[in-house]
């Protein structure tokens, strides 16, 4: 059959809606807490398990990285 790409649109999902648990006003300290911490968990490792990935020069990850950064510096 070959390769499919798995859709992370699911994922993007379930985090984004964590985010707005975590930011509603209407829920208490230990709710938002408890799903800040599942996303700091979930955060830590997807850190953890890119760290082990293959590097790929041929799609410059490096570029990928800078780019990044230069969000990051323009929102600042």
């Amino acid at each position: 059959m070959g390769f499919s790409k798995p859709d992370l649109t699911l994922a993007a999902s379930a985090i984004a809606s964590s985010i707005r648990e975590i930011q509603s006003p209407y829920n208490d300290g230990w709710t938002s807490a408890s799903c800040k911490r599942e996303l700091y968990l979930l955060k830590s490792w997807l850190d953890d398990e890119y760290k082990k990935l293959p590097k790929f020069f041929d799609f410059e990850e490096d570029q990928w990285e800078k780019e990044r950064l230069i969000e990051i510096l323009k929102k600042e």
